[in-house]
């Protein structure tokens, strides 16, 4: 891979840079965060003004028609910012399988909402273990004339509350499943919420006889696990984005604090224990990024990438945890004040390395690749 971004890459990164920093300050964070509701809906109007919404969209439904990467390079700046917008759940998590897997209908449904910020979205893909979809779910889809119903429990659903569709997983015969589409206020849905480290609502989703259409299944009818893998690995790789900008973020904010902090009228980066710890944290946020922009571009090109995968949602665990970790320590007592931008920076990255799977998980899954060849 290249690492050099393009002139229109860059382009893009400002873009989504600029509209984020200036509206998603920490003073707005935190004044969100207080609120009854995550989600600042001016900045996703914004968003969408500016065509980043709909950008990896196809362009016959209102989109941009770029990759996979492009996406990766907003989402490395919504981590930056800390943002608190559904843009992974919407996009990774909807949009994107819709219109891989989705029927035309489907597609002109609901993707020109998701591009002009009208549509959240999100899928419903856990339901507890070690944080990655079962590979066959227990959440089960029944045939019910000439649609289904669905009976069971999903768990750790982002934007959940704000979404107007759920893509659901559910077994739909002897070892196989489907991934159907689900209106959150159908008959039957229920969803009880709880908050993740970050204080992001997460919500376990409930589904009592709950019936979908034959118009409701995304892809083919018991190809769900092809729906899924191609989902998870797209999650996986955004998470990772995600976590670089988080790690960029603790890192900046740490070193203008010791540069700044004096101790025998010395800045504390002129200390020797400082500073190396400091490099040790740079040196890791570039892994993260590293490995994440080598992940997220092997899915823009169709490449093979279960390895890169594993490895950057390793570096995205193992490696962010020793950043946000050393930030903390720099800051001294400062460093776990709640209202303080280190600690959100924290928050952010211990969700963030749990979601679809900790370090030990994805560690254990590219040993397995290693072993099978």
């Amino acid at each position: 891979m290249d690492f050099a971004l393009t002139d229109e890459q860059t382009a893009i990164r400002d873009l989504a840079a600029r509209i984020l920093s200036e509206q998603i300050t920490p003073d707005r964070v935190r004044d969100i965060e207080h609120s009854d509701q995550w989600f600042a809906p001016d900045t996703w109007s914004e968003l969408a003004k500016a065509d980043l919404l709909g950008l990896c969209l196809p362009e016959a439904h209102g989109g941009g028609g770029y990759g996979f990467f492009e996406l990766a390079l907003i989402l490395d700046q919504v981590g930056r910012t800390v943002a608190p917008l559904p843009v992974l759940p919407t996009l990774v998590l909807g949009a994107l399988p819709i219109a891989e897997f989705g029927t035309d209908p489907q597609q002109a449904r609901w993707l020109p909402g998701v591009a002009a910020g009208d549509v959240i979205l999100t899928a419903a893909l856990s339901e507890g273990g070690d944080g990655l979809p079962p590979a066959v779910p227990a959440t089960t889809a029944t045939p019910d004339g000439d649609g289904w119903r669905l009976k069971g429990v999903k768990q750790l659903v982002p934007a959940a509350e704000l979404a107007s569709l759920i893509l659901v997983p559910a077994r739909s015969g002897d070892g196989v499943s489907t991934v159907f589409l689900v209106d959150p206020k159908a008959d039957g849905v229920s969803m009880e919420i709880s908050f993740g480290p970050n204080l992001e609502p997460l919500a376990t989703l409930t589904l009592n006889d709950v019936t979908v259409s034959a118009a409701g299944v995304l892809g083919a009818v018991d190809g769900g696990a092809e729906v899924v893998s191609w989902v998870t690995d797209r999650g996986i790789a955004a998470y990772c984005a995600l976590q670089a900008g988080v790690c960029e973020s603790a890192l900046r904010i740490t070193a203008k604090y010791v540069s700044e902090r004096k101790q025998f009228d010395t800045p504390i980066a002129t200390f020797q224990a400082v500073a190396q710890r400091a490099a040790d944290a740079y040196i890791d946020t570039e892994a993260v990024r590293l490995t994440a922009y080598q992940a997220a571009w092997r899915l823009s090109e169709g490449l093979p990438a279960a390895e890169e995968l594993a490895i950057a949602k390793f570096w995205a665990a193992e490696g962010a945890h020793r950043v946000v970790h050393a930030a903390q320590h720099l800051h001294g007592g400062i460093g776990v004040d709640a209202d303080y931008p280190v600690h959100r920076t924290f928050r952010w990255a211990k969700h963030i390395e749990l979601a679809l799977g900790g370090g030990t998980t994805h560690l254990r899954r590219l040993g397995a690749l290693l072993a099978a060849g």
